[in-house]
């Protein structure tokens, strides 16, 4: 790679990792508005969970700042009496009869780092997703249900469980919540049934809400922040709603509805109804929160459907929620694009040149760790066997960055023979060039497969639960996560990046005092944007520069032997 292409290649490499600021800069997007600064362990919030409900003055207290794992539900007095417990081998649900429906919901395959299941509605002041009728003064969250089963704890890990939500007004209308648990699925479905819609006095609409917001399940918290979101697939394309103004969000968005939900990091609620949906919205605030390392922005979002019902007596309406790990092929076996949203190839522009690679990637790599169960070893194999794969690439390179070496003081000459005509400079140049069959261009040819791979591993290892807790080794013991500051042991890792690719640009770039600058810069640069990228992404750059200094050993010695016998 020449001093004219690689300064290229680094560009191209800045422009996709800072493609957001870049387009607030220009005037494209709206810039987000700097949230209020809140003390974590002292403040309190009053979040809308639909914008006609804003009458309904419910406070929720806030986590400490040292304590952001959310606190699930323990005890059984505070629920009521008729709390009825549900296990499936996928769940651990608890529901009330007040609300009708889940207000502790446990994925039992998961756990925080202390070893506590995550829980999926963290302090959750009401049962969840709600309906609001009659412009929001009516929640099925706050009226009392009678359930077709007796308090108690069900199993649901052989046989479906269901259980049945039933209100009364007394005045020929009711209300049934039945739910449906089933043993191996992420998911359940609800079905809301309307007898005597004008006796209960509704029409036209409800709104249906995921209405607790999601919690933090990292042990870095603002990677989790950064990445929630309310999400939908309208007409086939994942749209977000983010439309954030003073920190504050109340969005609706109009369009042909698949599903609408809300995601974090690793995990994500949704809602998938079973008729045509037109119409979403989206609530929540932006906060600050004080960390003791340093202020982070915290989000609070819930999210749901407006499902019409005009001019009936009758409703039957089934959704089927799914509560879970954002695993892409769990996602795609629902068939209504549920894996768009782990946001892989949705890049404007680019992302249809990263996705297939993000895929194969997803398809791969627990493939291997089938049979090499260490995904930190996963890794290097990969690494290695990309680059077996552009090995002829990487020649080629090789070949012409010492073609270039060799022709560098001749090159040298022509600028100072023609120091006052560059136009000159260029032209005899590209005359050495073509005598010497050399093209300055080859010498970026591993780069053309490399940088698609590479921005598809930093799409995966962020957004799916792939590498969640993995282990490699030593203090290495979770490479989904990056270092948290200059003396996390994570450094290390990068610091390795960072040696081995000086080492690399050192032996193979030509010794210009271009080169020299950026041989020292480049690698710097790098470290600094990778230090808080997941370890396995670091690993696979360390792999990818200590193999090229071994294609780099291995294309000296062929050199040399061609050399020998000529």
């Amino acid at each position: 790679m020449d001093k004219k292409t690689l300064p290229l290649v680094i560009l191209l490499i800045v422009a996709i990792v800072f493609y957001g600021q870049i387009l607030e800069f220009l005037g494209l997007v709206e810039p987000v508005p700097e949230p209020t600064t809140i003390q974590a362990d002292s403040a309190r919030v009053a979040p809308d969970w639909a914008e006609a409900e804003q009458q309904v003055e419910t406070e929720i207290e806030r986590q400490p700042a040292e304590r952001l794992v959310p606190t699930p539900v323990e005890s059984t007095d505070s629920l009521g009496r008729d709390t009825i417990f549900v296990v499936t081998n996928k769940y651990e649900v608890v529901l009330s009869s007040y609300g009708g429906g889940p207000v502790s919901l446990k994925l039992r395959d998961f756990t925080y780092r202390d070893g506590q299941i995550i829980e999926m509605l963290p302090d959750a002041i009401e049962a969840t997703p709600t309906a609001t009728f009659a412009g929001g003064t009516f929640s099925t969250a706050r009226i009392p249900f009678t359930s077709n089963l007796q308090p108690g704890h069900y199993d649901a890990t052989r046989d479906t469980v269901e259980v049945v939500y039933t209100y009364d007004n007394g005045s020929g209308g009711q209300i049934q919540r039945t739910l449906r648990f089933y043993p191996d699925a992420y998911h359940y479905d609800l079905t809301l049934s309307l007898l005597g819609t004008r006796n209960l006095g509704f029409e036209r609409q409800y709104r249906l809400a995921w209405n607790t917001p999601l919690g933090v399940t990292e042990p870095q918290p603002q990677s989790d922040y950064e990445l929630m979101e309310a999400v939908t697939m309208q007409a086939g394309s994942r749209e977000t709603l983010d439309d954030f103004e003073d920190g504050k969000l109340r969005q609706t968005m109009d369009g042909q509805t698949s599903w609408v939900g809300l995601r974090e990091k690793y995990f994500a609620a949704v809602l998938i109804p079973h008729r045509e949906v037109s119409s979403v919205f989206a609530n929540g605030e932006k906060f600050n929160v004080s960390t003791p390392e340093g202020s982070i922005e915290a989000r609070r979002i819930t999210a749901g459907m407006v499902m019409e019902f005009a001019g009936v007596d009758t409703l039957h309406d089934s959704v089927t929620v799914f509560v879970g790990p954002l695993d892409y092929t769990l996602l795609s076996e629902y068939n209504v694009g549920l894996e768009d949203m782990l946001d892989i190839g949705t890049t404007p522009f680019v992302g249809w040149i990263i996705k297939p690679f993000a895929i194969a990637i997803i398809w791969v790599l627990p493939r291997m760790y089938d049979y090499v169960p260490n995904y930190g070893l996963v890794i290097i194999l990969f690494a290695l066997l990309v680059k077996i794969i552009t090995l002829p690439l990487s020649m080629k390179s090789f070949k012409s960055m010492q073609a270039m070496r060799d022709l560098q003081p001749k090159i040298e000459e022509l600028k100072v023979k023609h120091k006052k005509n560059p136009q000159a400079v260029n032209k005899e140049m590209m005359k050495l060039y073509k005598k010497h069959g050399v093209n300055p261009i080859s010498g970026c040819l591993p780069m053309l497969p490399q940088m698609p791979l590479f921005f598809a591993l930093f799409s995966v290892f962020r957004s799916t639960i792939l590498l969640r807790d993995a282990p490699f080794v030593w203090f290495i013991n979770d490479l989904s996560r990056g270092a948290s500051g200059l003396t996390d042991p994570y450094m290390i890792l990068v610091v390795i990046m960072v040696v081995a690719q000086f080492l690399s640009q050192k032996l193979t770039m030509p010794s210009t005092a271009q080169n020299k600058m950026i041989g020292y810069i480049m690698p710097l640069f790098m470290g600094f944007i990778f230090y808080k990228f997941a370890a396995g992404l670091v690993l696979y750059w360390v792999c990818f520069s200590v193999f090229s200094l071994l294609d780099y050993v291995l294309f000296k010695r062929r050199k040399n032997t061609e050399i020998m016998t000529t």
